[in-house]
């Protein structure tokens, strides 16, 4: 396999890729200082990238169809949404995926973070279809599924949420008041007084009503 490696140059960029770039298949640039890594786009026939202990906080790659191992562990990645699409589109068949040590990877040592821990895997499974091997873990065909379902759930919940927030409830439907009312006229914010009129002397409440009523 041809290998191009520059690990722990103190290097803030790559910017200077070599003349066979495109041939080489295993790239590391580890433990470096790197920012940006725009050189990366000569490497389309990479099948391993190696980018740990950097200060990368995205990645800006070319399409890559050979791909199927990528480190990125301890970059400042905050943004997973926006790396994952990123990955969906460039690296189609990537199959080792390692994140661990960026924000947007949240501890699962930590007490409290298990249940983000396995809300990010159950996201970056959902996004690559093809991974096999997540962080320090396997992607197992049970978690899969449970990242399918996890997926149409939130779906649900957020479309629910959406129509309870913008319509009204469909068991309780709400009806504009018309602009008048029938017998009082136009509607308006003021007092008003209206005569009670009881029908039929059984009525208990005739009681209350004087002789010139009935």
């Amino acid at each position: 396999m041809t290998s191009f490696s520059l690990v722990g140059q103190d290097i803030t960029e790559f910017n200077d890729p070599p003349s066979n770039a495109s041939q080489i298949r295993h790239l590391d640039l580890s433990y470096n200082l790197i920012e940006k890594a725009d050189g990366i786009k000569r490497f389309v026939g990479l099948r391993e990238l190696i980018l740990d202990n950097n200060n990368l906080t995205q990645l800006d790659l070319p399409l890559l169809p050979f791909l199927q191992t990528l480190s990125l562990n301890k970059n400042k990645i905050q943004d997973l949404p926006t790396l994952l699409e990123e990955l969906s589109k460039r690296t189609p068949h990537l199959q080792y995926l390692s994140m661990l040590g960026n924000q947007a990877c949240p501890n699962e040592l930590v007490a409290g973070d298990e249940d983000d821990y396995q809300n990010y895997r159950f996201t970056v499974i959902r996004a690559l279809p093809e991974l096999k091997f997540l962080d320090s873990r396997p992607v197992l065909p049970s978690e899969r599924q449970k990242a399918d379902q996890h997926h149409t759930s939130f779906i649900m919940a957020l479309h629910k949420e959406t129509i309870c927030s913008t319509s009204p409830d469909p068991y309780y439907p709400v009806t504009p008041l018309p602009d008048e009312d029938p017998e009082l006229g136009p509607r308006g914010a003021g007092l008003f007084k209206r005569r009670q009129t009881y029908q039929g002397r059984n009525s208990q409440g005739n009681k209350f009503i004087g002789d010139g009523d009935l």
